[in-house]
């Protein structure tokens, strides 16, 4: 191949790349535009000396902003409060309402004095996990809002 080819190869391969971080800045700038964070595990010290009382605020509003408010994202989910605990660490659990013994889809756990909640599972990882770790932190600055 003569230096017109390798010359030819070249601006084909330099358009290609071109083209690929073109296509990668607007899957970024696409991805930037979304109203809603990702979710993730959380880990979040807060005000509360007590780690059960940290979760009853939790549990309290979560029960109205999630379960009992008709928002489609927990219409076919539970929260199972399991604050006395004599064993381990108090903890939040959000299951499915059709299979309550089941492993839950989310926990939220305390521990600590100032407490320190953590959210973990499979539901963390999703929009509705981002929300609820949202929620969480409004909350356990002291806003009750929903």
């Amino acid at each position: 191949m003569g230096r017109a080819g390798h010359a030819g190869s070249y601006f084909q391969l330099c358009s290609r790349l071109a083209a690929g971080a073109a296509l990668a800045a607007l899957t970024f700038s696409l991805a930037a535009c979304q109203t809603e964070p990702a979710g993730g595990p959380l880990t979040l010290e807060v005000e509360e000396s007590s780690a059960v009382k940290a979760l009853q605020t939790i549990n309290s509003a979560g029960l109205k902003c999630w379960i009992r408010s008709g928002d489609r994202r927990f219409r076919d989910l539970r929260m199972v409060p399991e604050l006395d605990t004599r064993v381990g660490r108090p903890r939040l659990l959000i299951v499915r309402s059709n299979k309550q013994q089941g492993l839950p889809l989310l926990v939220i756990e305390a521990s600590g004095s100032p407490a320190t909640i953590s959210t973990y599972g499979p539901l963390a990882s999703t929009r509705t996990g981002a929300r609820i770790n949202t929620d969480i932190m409004r909350w356990s600055s002291g806003d009750s809002s929903c």
